[in-house]
């Protein structure tokens, strides 16, 4: 006699395969962190800095402030377009730098720099 296992396969599949999307979902919905409006205060070897973006129906902005430490560099800012291009760096003073773009569509991620030797971080 032959014993089939197929119909009880299948369920346990079905279920693995509902278990592995509730386990993606978290990640899917977190990576909206990286997109404008994540503003958040940043710490770099230097100090620390505010980084924060936005859209306002016509202009993708992005903004990068001083919060406090003793980095004397510009601070800069730019934007990730909707089509993934960035946008031509800002360069500001050694407390703010403030970027936009005009556009009907909003930028994917400000993008901040606490001075020309750092990192960037997105927003």
């Amino acid at each position: 006699m032959t014993v089939k296992f197929a119909w009880p396969t299948r369920k346990t599949a079905a279920a693995a395969g509902m278990t592995a999307m509730l386990a993606i979902a978290p990640l899917l919905i977190s990576t909206d962190a990286q997109a404008l409006g994540n503003n958040r205060t940043v710490e770099r070897s230097c100090g620390k800095n505010y980084v924060s973006s936005g859209f306002t129906g016509r202009q993708s902005w992005a903004q990068t402030q001083k919060s406090s430490g003793d980095c004397a560099g510009r601070l800069s800012a730019a934007l990730v377009r909707s089509d993934g291009a960035w946008t031509a760096r800002v360069y500001g003073n050694s407390s703010s730098a403030y970027a936009t773009h005009n556009s009907t569509s909003s930028a994917r991620n400000g993008l901040h720099w606490g001075c020309d030797a750092c990192n960037v971080t997105y927003s």
